[in-house]
């Protein structure tokens, strides 16, 4: 038998040097699985880490199209407490963080022609352009992290983001309504 293993002032014993080295090679994780001293809360999103704004930081509503209620994360860029967050969109959003019903909605105060691009964005989205009325005058099928822009082509006051394919389950296509409640519209 080997003499004892000396670890700062303590004498450890061949067989528990060996069990904490075992046990140093799993990752510690809090309460949510996510690593411990992570910045992903409870109840939290693995993109959170990643993002200046996390999504449950976001407003949220449901807008209707085509008579399907859509939860949305609702984006507004005349909203001076979050700069940026327009440009952030769903960066570092996971497929598996947003639902099959579910998207982002962004909210400009005036019509004028967009430009989308997916820097930073690993999900597939559909992109919606949509007038002040709600008309949709533009959609694209937006592949991750390309910087191409995907432009409204006519003046658009909303955008609405899907995950990719969401449209064509939807049935939603260019001349369809976005429904959307006054509260989440900017307009009163």
């Amino acid at each position: 038998m080997s003499p004892p293993a000396s670890h700062g002032g303590l004498l450890l014993t061949p067989l528990l040097a060996g069990l904490l080295l075992v046990a140093g090679c799993f990752r510690s994780t809090g309460d949510n699985g996510a690593p411990a001293g992570s910045s992903t809360r409870p109840g939290g999103r693995a993109s959170d880490a990643a993002r200046r704004y996390p999504l449950d930081s976001l407003p949220t509503g449901t807008i209707t199209v085509r008579g399907q209620d859509v939860r949305v994360w609702v984006v507004q860029d005349f909203d001076p407490s979050r700069p940026g967050v327009v440009e952030e969109g769903l960066m570092h959003v996971p497929p598996e963080e947003i639902a099959d019903d579910q998207g982002m909605l962004f909210v400009f105060e005036d019509e004028r022609v967009r430009g989308f691009w997916m820097k930073n964005t690993i999900t597939p989205l559909d992109i919606a352009f949509a007038r002040m009325n709600g008309t949709i005058v533009k959609t694209w099928q937006m592949p991750p992290y390309t910087l191409q822009t995907f432009p409204s082509i006519e003046p658009a006051m909303f955008a609405l983001e899907m995950k990719q394919g969401a449209f064509a389950r939807l049935g939603i296509r260019e001349g369809d309504t976005l429904v959307i409640p006054p509260e989440l519209s900017g307009l009163r």
